[in-house]
């Protein structure tokens, strides 16, 4: 049996999808988050169920369900108020978050509120003493695959700084002038092509009151990242879609 093949039986079979602090997690809770995926507005764009990359989609999922439970459990033992309503999330947040962990502050509203206890206790960057920066104004698309990323539609996430964006995608960024878009690449869990729209020099700003601290938002991914090694163990077949492990995992170094 091949290793996609073993990783499809095991979806398939598995009434537990993993542990996050020791806790099961169960299958019909992916199930139903799934079948909410396929009968939604997006569905249409989902990959085939039982292909690579479906097998893909379903990792992505029972991510996003093990990053709720987490901040969920995270939020208790802090005591931290889940009931406000955290700051929304735009398109670039949601780049700069990581697509699981931003699928996972728009569904659970645990996560947002850790953001929020966690930003209040990060230390502020002082604001750079320069009177201007070279911002750029970009469009990113998304998808499970290289292939994916270059066929999808891209979203602009507006103006930014390369030093508001994960790594990988601003040196894919750096050398683009505007009309021009860059290879697919890999980072915060999904494949990604850059599109420059506009490049130009501004004085950097303060973010709103309405929106996340990009600088907060990327340190908070960081410590995600650390809780989730930590915390959660995913069953055979479910394991992150940017595992090396795996076999549906196309970014291979």
């Amino acid at each position: 049996m091949s290793a996609g093949h073993a990783a499809a039986q095991a979806q398939r079979t598995a009434e537990v999808i993993g542990t996050v602090h020791g806790r099961p997690v169960r299958r019909d809770r992916l199930d139903r988050r799934l079948a909410a995926l396929r009968n939604g507005p997006g569905a249409a764009a989902l990959p085939v169920a039982g292909s690579g990359e479906g097998r893909q989609l379903v990792r992505w999922t029972a991510h996003v369900l093990f990053t709720e439970e987490l901040c969920a459990g995270l939020a208790r033992r802090a005591g931290v108020d889940t009931g406000a309503a955290p700051p929304p999330l735009d398109a670039l947040g949601a780049v700069q978050l990581g697509s699981v962990n931003a699928a996972a502050w728009r569904s659970h509203p645990a996560v947002g509120a850790l953001f929020t206890a966690f930003a209040g206790a990060v230390a502020r960057r002082p604001a750079p003493v320069a009177p201007a920066v070279r911002r750029w104004r970009l469009a990113v698309a998304e998808g499970a695959t290289p292939q994916a990323a270059a066929g999808a539609r891209p979203a602009s996430i507006g103006w930014t700084t390369l030093a508001d964006l994960p790594l990988a995608l601003a040196d894919a960024a750096r050398p683009l002038a505007p009309g021009e878009h860059s290879a697919p690449v890999y980072a915060a869990g999904t494949w990604h092509v850059v599109h420059a729209v506009e490049v130009a020099d501004a004085p950097l700003t303060a973010p709103g009151p309405d929106r996340p601290d990009p600088t907060v938002l990327v340190a908070f991914a960081r410590r995600l990242d650390l809780e989730r090694a930590r915390s959660v163990r995913p069953a055979p077949g479910f394991e992150h879609p940017g595992d090396p492990a795996q076999p549906d995992n196309t970014h291979r170094h």
